[in-house]
């Protein structure tokens, strides 16, 4: 199991336990204190858990400046992204060639597209990537190369503009920090949203994925108008109101359920 994986069930057990003392915690992971303390010094480092004497635990709230850490984001409203990416698969057909942003919401559609054939997936995300590659029923997966963000796992910049250019897709499937019909799908990282652009650019239908807490909320930075999405799959906690907005802008709404 390579850091990434083990890391990311380390956070997955504490999501479950709450709790967990050090020694057991190697146990459950069949690896040597020295490998596990390795982890969690660099899980708290990231802000991602909080370590006392014997044990470890969640962050009760993490800080602002680990919202965009991939660990924590990863075990972030779960069975709201599972739902949401179930959905999402199932637009996908044999044969198509799709964008997949970084985004834990997308990566949560990875194992519902284990029954379709030959898509080639492209993603600037190392975490889907790796993900993707567990699985034998793609044709390719190509992973756009430019600047790596620390702790996020994402590939970002406008150096992969070149790359994304010799690409088209049928789909691309996409979120951000959050979606108003006022701005569309929103986020805080500019070089990152650049790149999103480029890949909506090179796309013929955008596809948002959207839990519901996400509904309503705008970030720093809007980087696709809601004029320019096709679909949008979100739960089935949005409020009537904001569906309706979305129906009356022309925006398909997909609810999970």
């Amino acid at each position: 199991m390579i850091n990434l994986e083990r890391r990311k069930q380390i956070l997955d057990i504490l999501a479950q336990e709450g709790s967990m003392n050090t020694n057991l915690l190697s146990q459950r992971l069949n690896v040597t204190g020295a490998t596990i303390r390795t982890d969690l010094r660099d899980l708290a480092r990231e802000g991602a858990i909080v370590r006392y004497h014997g044990g470890v635990k969640l962050p009760e709230k993490p800080r602002n400046d680990m919202i965009e850490n991939y660990m924590i984001r990863s075990i972030t409203h779960v069975d709201l992204k599972q739902k949401i990416g179930r959905k999402a698969a199932e637009l996908v057909g044999n044969g198509m060639t799709i964008f997949m942003d970084a985004s834990s919401t997308a990566f949560h559609m990875i194992p519902y597209l284990k029954n379709t054939e030959d898509v080639t997936a492209i993603t600037n995300g190392i975490n889907t990537a790796l993900e993707l590659q567990r699985y034998n029923n793609f044709k390719s997966i190509i992973l756009i190369g430019g600047m790596m963000r620390p702790h996020s796992g994402t590939i970002e910049g406008v150096m992969c503009r070149e790359m994304i250019n010799r690409f088209s897709a049928e789909y691309y499937f996409v979120s951000g920090n959050g979606f108003s019909i006022e701005l569309g799908l929103s986020g805080n990282n500019f070089f990152e949203l650049e790149l999103k652009r480029l890949c909506a650019d090179r796309s013929r239908h955008i596809v948002a994925l959207v839990d519901s807490t996400k509904i309503g909320v705008d970030s720093a930075s809007a980087f696709i108008p809601s004029s320019g999405i096709d679909y949008l799959i979100t739960d089935d906690q949005i409020d009537e109101q904001s569906l309706a907005k979305c129906e009356s802008k022309g925006i398909k709404t997909i609810v999970s359920r």
